[in-house]
């Protein structure tokens, strides 16, 4: 039965137990994991998201260690996804910390395209993503449905934006404020999930403006088997966006507001590309084998 070096790491946190966990599965070149497999290890980690990480660019026994390119892809437990910010911190975290890699930086080839991953001290992590800035969307009966059930009302003066690659809702009550953020209790009933299947909505992200931090958020992905996530690094590349709009400004630090929590550094990028810098931390919490 193959064997493969599996590593759960926590993810945007300094300490273990907080931030958002993440499976990292290191499949050497020479021993592929088909779909269906990685979907089933994907259920049977049960988090929200499962790293797959194969070197391209080298073979043999030192290739995690030596190689900077990588395949990288990622799936919850019902389905794989675009793109995954804490899964791709805790990749580089796996790659320096358990794999070994003697690079400064890493680049992922990936469904969303090649990301960059900047290695730093104290377990710390500088992650280059393509931004995807929101815009505001049209309202009909299956939005205010979606977030009546997000915010417990739909009002007019309700803020709703669609990102157009990653199909993200963010809402933003101006009347509220980080604590009122924390406090949601969203009622994802039978009626918001038909509705958010019916406008092709992958997540939805609730901010606010935060005390301490520049913003807070919450991210809730029924419509991929993700009730919540603790801390979703992909989310921020519609954020960061969005609240440059609203504060006039391209660095900021954003707390992800969930009952694990997670600290998220931005950095909107001045280019033809219009990136955005997303810096966190990783703490490994178990690391062994897994029989496929």
């Amino acid at each position: 039965m193959p064997q493969y070096r599996i590593i759960t790491v926590d993810a945007f946190t300094k300490v273990a137990f907080k931030g958002n966990q993440a499976a990292v599965v290191a499949v050497p070149s020479d021993s592929p994991i088909d779909d269906d497999t990685m979907q089933a290890i994907a259920a049977e980690m049960n988090i929200s998201e499962t790293a797959f990480i194969t070197p391209l660019m080298l073979q043999g026994p030192d290739e995690f260690k030596q190689s900077r390119v990588f395949g990288l892809r990622w799936f919850t437990p019902t389905c794989e996804v675009k793109l995954c910010g804490h899964a791709t911190l805790a990749a580089a975290h796996a790659l320096k910390y358990e794999l070994g890699s003697e690079c400064e930086k890493v680049y992922f080839e990936t469904a969303s395209g090649q990301l960059i991953v900047y290695f730093g001290l104290d377990n710390s992590y500088s992650m280059t993503f393509p931004a995807d800035p929101p815009a505001p969307m049209p309202i009909n009966d299956d939005v205010k449905t979606i977030v009546a059930g997000i915010l417990g009302e739909y009002k007019p003066s309700i803020q709703v934006e669609i990102s157009p690659s990653l199909r993200y809702m963010v809402v933003y009550d101006p009347t509220k404020v980080g604590e009122d953020i924390v406090q949601l209790e969203p009622k994802l009933s039978p009626e918001v999930l038909a509705a958010g299947k019916r406008e092709s909505i992958i997540g939805v992200i609730a901010t606010a403006k935060s005390s301490g931090h520049d913003f807070c958020s919450r991210f809730f992905a029924p419509w991929c088997g993700i009730n919540e996530d603790p801390v979703t690094g992909s989310a921020h590349t519609v954020l960061g966006p969005f609240w440059q709009e609203k504060l006039g400004k391209t660095s900021f630090n954003a707390y992800q507001c969930s009952k694990r929590g997670g600290e998220v550094g931005l950095q909107l990028e001045c280019n033809d590309d219009k990136d955005v810098n997303i810096s966190g931390w990783a703490v490994t919490i178990v690391s062994g084998t897994i029989n496929v």
